[in-house]
Order: C-alpha cells, then sequence, then structure tokens
C-alpha cells in the first residue's frame, strides 16, 4: 500500500554519544597486539585502527568490498601522519588554539572508550528482559487506527463533505470524486497507522473517534482540510523478543548512559556562562572595558 503523503517520517534517534560508542566498541576492545599494516617515517599502524576507521564510515561505503575503499583508508592515514609532522615542525601545533581542539578530540576518544567499558559493565539480559517486558505491558505504543480520509483545498469544501456524510451518501464514492490526496482513488483508505505515523493534529482526531465514525468537525493539516473516518482499531502483537533486542539494548544503553552522564556531573564542578554572558563579555573586551 502506497503510504500518503503527509505520513510523518520523523525516527528514532540515539544518542550521538551512543553512535559514536556502538561505532567504535569492536576496535576499543582491541588493546592486544595486531597485523602492522603501514609504517611511516618509523611510526607503525595496525589492522585494528584500519578496523576502527573502517567501522565509522557511512553504512553505505562499508556495505561495498574492502577492496573498494582500503586503499584509500591507507592513503589517508599516510597524508594525515605526514601533514601532522609538518604542522609540529611548523609550530602550528603549539599554538593555543590548536592544542585545546586537539585536546577536545583526545578526550572525546578516551571518554567513548570509557564509557563503552562502563556501558558494557552495568547492561544485563536482566535489563533487556525488563525492557521487553514492558514493551509488552505497554499496548498503547502498539495501537493501530484503520482510518480513510477526504483531503480537500478548504475548510468550506470539507464541511460540504461532512454534510453529504450526514445525508448518508457513501464515504469511498466521495472520497473517489472530490478528495486530492493520493489516497483518493482508493476511496480514501489509509490502512492502519500507528501514534507518530501521521502528523499530529490527523493523529490526534483520528485516535479520538469512535470506530465506525467520521470528523464532524474539518481536521487541518499543512495539507489541506480532512474528513476522517475510523472503520477499526486494533492492538499489534509485539515482535518476538529476538527481532528486536538489538533495538531494546540500545534503548537501554541510552538510558544507562544518560545515568552515567548524571552522576559524573553531580560529582564534579562546572562553572559555565551563558550565552548572553558571552556576548557581554566579548563586547566589553573588544570596547576595551
Amino acid at each position: 500500500m502506497t503510504r500518503p503523503l503527509f505520513l510523518n517520517n520523523k525516527m528514532p534517534r540515539l544518542m550521538a554519544m551512543l553512535t559514536a560508542l556502538t561505532l567504535s566498541s569492536t576496535a576499543m576492545a582491541q588493546d592486544d597486539a595486531s597485523l602492522e599494516v603501514l609504517t611511516i617515517n618509523d611510526q607503525p599502524y595496525t589492522l585494528n585502527l584500519v578496523g576502527n576507521i573502517i567501522n565509522q564510515l557511512p553504512d553505505n561505503i562499508r556495505q561495498q568490498p574492502i577492496d573498494a575503499y582500503y586503499d584509500s583508508i591507507i592513503d589517508d592515514i599516510i597524508d594525515t601522519k605526514l601533514s601532522a609532522d609538518a604542522a609540529r615542525q611548523s609550530g602550528l601545533a603549539e599554538k593555543p588554539l590548536v592544542k585545546e581542539i586537539a585536546m577536545r578530540a583526545y578526550e572525546r576518544v578516551i571518554a567513548e572508550a570509557w564509557l563503552n567499558e562502563e556501558l558494557n559493565r552495568r547492561i544485563t539480559d536482566d535489563m533487556i528482559a525488563q525492557s521487553y517486558n514492558d514493551l509488552l505491558a505497554d499496548t498503547e505504543s502498539r495501537t493501530e487506527t484503520k482510518a480513510s480520509h477526504i483531503l480537500v483545498d478548504s475548510e468550506a469544501e470539507a464541511m460540504a463533505v461532512i454534510a453529504r456524510l450526514d445525508q448518508g451518501e457513501d464515504f469511498a464514492a466521495i472520497a473517489k470524486e472530490v478528495s486530492t490526496g493520493p489516497s483518493g482513488p482508493n476511496g480514501g483508505a489509509l490502512g492502519y497507522f500507528r501514534r507518530g505515523d501521521m502528523v499530529p493534529s490527523f493523529e490526534l482526531a483520528s485516535f479520538n473517534l469512535e470506530v465506525g465514525t467520521y470528523t464532524k468537525t474539518p481536521v487541518q493539516t499543512r495539507f489541506g482540510w480532512h474528513v476522517i473516518q475510523v472503520s477499526d482499531r486494533r492492538v499489534a502483537d509485539a515482535p518476538p523478543l529476538a527481532d528486536i533486542e538489538d533495538q531494546l539494548r540500545s534503548s537501554v544503553s541510552v538510558k544507562i548512559i544518560g545515568t552515567i552522564i548524571s552522576e559524573l556531573r553531580a560529582k564534579a564542578s562546572i562553572t559555565r556562562l551563558t550565552l548572553d554572558d558571552v556576548r557581554a563579555a566579548d563586547n566589553a573586551r573588544q570596547s576595551g572595558n
């Protein structure tokens, strides 16, 4: 079934830190001796490093045969090393801002490594099982509504549609006649959808309707004016644990990392300027006060 254009394509996203951890966890765990694949001015570079770089490549590149990008990775290591050596020789590496940026990059690497180890220490199979049990108990998130809609350009047109429905005309027939949406030729049928699939106002109206009824007031979205009819509502079966274990592990990991960061912040002494403070201080500095 073709999804309507007004479906909300917003996807859940994990914390950026967790994403970085996921990408680097394999290589971070490998501190043992590794095959040396490259030497630059007596500085060795290992297969572990290459593996870590590969893990951080975009999916569309990593899905290609390694032969397609291995040489490029090696060339990038060479070019980066030689350019960095030249920067040190020029004295650039001693500039305060460069040193600060380099320290930030170093701290990001060791922070990810430590957080990965701490995450692995804290996460348990029991946590994953509990997360799955929570999903089973949460029928609201698995509730699906089956609806049809008629999309028109103005509120007046939508009110005219409602008047025709009140007179007993067939919803699908009217949709085929007047709906401007892509589902119009199918009688306005949208099939089943869950919360979060549709734009908010459409979702709210759909899930508030009783089965077998239609909206008595037009629903406005950025696509126009809708008259919605709900024909069924059901609770979808939860997928087997094995099918979503990775997703549940990611969700639990986000919570654990949030807890870890909160614990670290609670013990730290932090002084920070607001953006307004920064602007005021910068203005004062530029004016010589």
